[in-house]
């Protein structure tokens, strides 16, 4: 039962849409119909500002965390974590409250590994910092940040649940991002676009 109360807490936590939420509210707009349409921090912060995308950001990554705390502090075994992980992902990426629409799952990722492995999401994060700073593209800091995530989970030994964990979720942001952004991609890489193609975000 505990089990079950996790995965399902889990569930309605990463299915609660923060930027959509935030759109109405502050502003009286549905970030859906702006700039990338993606119901996520980075949209947020595009159309409405820095402070709503960063509000945005930890909102989300705070709904991965406490979907892991809250296992934690129920002490149920670490296979119902890692279901209770993966929902709250699927949750937020195809969240009901949007008609099965919603982010790409980062940072709700991030707040995840941020419990669940805090020092390798610490340098992570810095490591992601550093690279969107100097190249100011989205896509590919994060890109950056994931192979950083599972390259560290790998090499420093974590368990066996953790690593194939890391490599699910994963997989959830980009093959999320990969079907938003198929009726562009594919154009561009029939084209041989290749400058439009990695321009996409």
């Amino acid at each position: 039962m505990l089990s079950l109360v996790t995965v399902l807490t889990a569930f309605l936590l990463g299915a609660i849409p923060t930027a959509y939420l935030v759109g109405r509210i502050a502003a009286g707009v549905d970030v859906r119909s702006a700039g990338s349409g993606n119901p996520g921090a980075l949209n947020t912060y595009r159309q409405l500002g820095k402070r709503a995308g960063i509000f945005v950001l930890l909102v989300d990554a705070g709904k991965g965390a406490l979907a892991i705390i809250l296992g934690q502090r129920l002490g149920v075994p670490d296979i119902t974590l890692y279901a209770a992980a993966f929902v709250a992902t699927i949750g937020h990426n195809f969240s009901p409250a949007l008609r099965f629409r919603g982010g790409k799952g980062a940072a709700v990722v991030l707040g995840i590994s941020a419990v669940m492995l805090w020092q390798i999401t610490a340098i992570t994060v810095g490591v992601g910092a550093v690279i969107f700073g100097v190249t100011k593209h989205a896509l590919w800091s994060m890109t950056i940040v994931l192979v950083t995530l599972n390259a560290l989970t790998i090499g420093t030994g974590q368990v066996l649940g953790q690593i194939i964990l890391c490599l699910v979720l994963s997989a959830v942001i980009g093959g999320t991002h990969l079907l938003r952004q198929y009726p562009q991609l594919l154009p561009a890489l029939r084209d041989r676009r290749w400058r439009r193609v990695m321009s996409i975000e």
